[in-house]
């Protein structure tokens, strides 16, 4: 604690770092800031200080003086936890991922006794991949402040990732009711419980006409549509939908010119050629793409129930590093300017190095890893290009059963690549897009290194599938592949719960089910010459 004459008054405050780390937590900024430069003041060498600046900094999204803070920290010879964190979260608002992941397991070795700590330590892990990781930390979180709704949602969220259900779902049931009006926990609440309490429905639908906050309504909507489809109420689970997204397409914005640019520039990538017509050099990559909701995650279980075959999650780091060398303008990186960048470039070998050196560390010694990021699809000619030995499957899916799987999920509200999600014509848009895409891409790309695999098939058979999958990727034949509801692997996708049972059929010609909502996607999906 020290004490500091206020010129104003003339009385001597006290301030003490540990009041301001807690107004810090709290998310009064204004007092921790004037606290923390007022402790500056009287001791230049103050530490702690820095580092509630530098919280302060990353929490406006001020990266570069974040990232000054931190290096004026680091200079003092100071190593804490908190400083690793955010290192962490800079480095993450710089879109570094591998710097991010160094600095997230950096902290999480150092350790905390600070509960508002450990939840950051463990939002850095979770944001790197490192999901079973961020268990630990986020149970200290709850277990250092119990009432804190927040902290008890991602650590439900994380254990639904690390494939404890049971334990998620008792987590979700605590946090709402510790928190009744919580939107987003009972989202997650009515996706994963087996059994919806019948009083459910009209608590959240009180709760939708209260609230006028975009999101919120957003997400109870979703929840109030999953409860619809519970009871086989098809098209009444379509109009919530409607309503939840109404505002949020406001709000977004979206022009479906985007799609089309991203389409037509990664059509355009695939004429670049300079692709090796089977894979050569360094073999470990495997890149699963497709359409969310499209079966991706179904076929990375498989693949990676394979003893000598490990998934990384979904990174985005080939497109970073691609959009790092090719410097195109802008924060975006899946954007038109960056594929038609890529196509022109002679040689991307730079590029794959640079993958293979960031990701190569997370697979260890995996002879093969599996990178799952779907909109990775877009960056296909590139990836052939830069990876010499990579290889490519892509998903591929009843357009219709995309067109609402992907209305129905929530995606992170966060990434403008989702706004297309948000109104049923802008998504069935999006998805005719990507299917003139696909269809471009496996029309032309060297069968050796790009594989199309229809979800259907995958269904309908999945030990003839399974074969074709390992023997496209040089992999021997292991029973454990056909067992994938069984792999332990962390899944941080929307399928974390179906991936943990066998292979089921319900899903497919899904969009059947609906009434007015089938007319609705044979007239909209129609424009672009798709037919069921």
């Amino acid at each position: 604690m020290a004490k500091f004459v206020n010129a104003a008054t003339g009385r001597t405050d006290i301030f003490d770092l540990l009041s301001a780390r807690k107004q810090l937590f709290a998310g009064n900024f204004q007092a921790a800031h004037a606290a923390a430069q007022q402790a500056l003041k009287a001791d230049p060498s103050a530490v702690e200080a820095v580092l509630i600046m530098v919280a302060i900094a990353v929490e406006h999204g001020n990266g570069p003086g974040a990232e000054r803070l931190c290096a004026i920290a680091a200079r003092t010879g100071h190593t804490s936890c908190w400083l690793a964190v955010l290192e962490a979260r800079v480095a993450l608002l710089k879109q570094d991922q591998e710097r991010a992941r160094e600095r997230a397991l950096a902290a999480s070795t150092l350790g905390t006794d600070d509960p508002h700590i450990a939840n950051q330590l463990g939002v850095a892990l979770s944001r790197t991949g490192r999901h079973a990781e961020a268990v630990a930390p986020f149970r200290q979180a709850v277990d250092g402040v119990p009432d804190h709704a927040d902290y008890r949602y991602n650590l439900a969220v994380a254990l639904q990732f690390a494939g404890e259900l049971e334990a998620a779902e008792a987590e979700f049931h605590a946090l709402v009711a510790l928190a009744p009006d919580h939107a987003k926990g009972w989202g997650a609440l009515v996706q994963l419980a087996d059994t919806p309490a019948p009083e459910w429905d009209e608590r959240l639908a009180r709760l939708f006409e209260e609230t006028t906050e975009v999101e919120a309504r957003l997400t109870l909507g979703h929840a109030l549509a999953r409860l619809a489809e519970g009871r086989e109420e098809w098209d009444s689970s379509l109009e919530w939908l409607d309503r939840a997204k109404a505002a949020k397409a406001q709000e977004v914005a979206y022009a479906r010119s985007f799609a089309d640019a991203l389409a037509d520039a990664a059509t355009a990538a695939r004429k670049a050629g300079n692709f090796a017509p089977r894979p050569e050099g360094d073999e470990r990559p495997i890149f699963i793409v497709g359409m969310p909701r499209s079966g991706t995650t179904l076929v990375e279980r498989i693949l990676s129930s394979h003893p000598r075959v490990r998934s990384v999650g979904e990174l985005s780091d080939f497109a970073i590093l691609l959009k790092q060398a090719l410097k195109t303008p802008g924060q975006l990186v899946l954007e038109p300017a960056l594929l038609e960048a890529a196509e022109s470039a002679e040689d991307l070998s730079k590029v794959g190095a640079a993958y293979l050196d960031r990701v190569g560390q997370l697979a260890g010694e995996t002879p093969h890893f599996i990178d799952k990021m779907p909109f990775n699809a877009f960056f296909t000619p590139a990836i052939l290009r830069a990876l010499p030995g990579a290889r490519v499957i892509c998903l591929r899916r009843s357009p219709f059963d995309v067109l609402f799987a992907n209305y129905r999920q929530l995606f992170a509200t966060g990434f403008s690549y989702y706004s297309y999600a948000y109104d049923f014509g802008d998504t069935a848009h999006f998805v005719a897009c990507f299917e003139r895409m696909a269809d471009a891409l496996e029309a032309s790309l060297p069968p050796e290194r790009f594989l199309p695999v229809r979800y259907e098939d995958v269904v309908a058979d999945q030990r003839g599938q399974t074969e074709r999958l390992l023997e496209f990727c040089g992999l021997e034949w292991d029973d454990a592949c056909m067992e994938f509801h069984r792999n332990a692997q962390p899944v941080a996708t929307a399928s974390a719960v179906q991936v943990r049972s066998p292979i089921y059929a319900s899903s497919v010609e899904k969009w059947r089910r609906y009434s007015d909502g089938a007319k609705r996607a044979i007239a909209e999906l129609g424009q672009y010459g798709l037919r069921p």
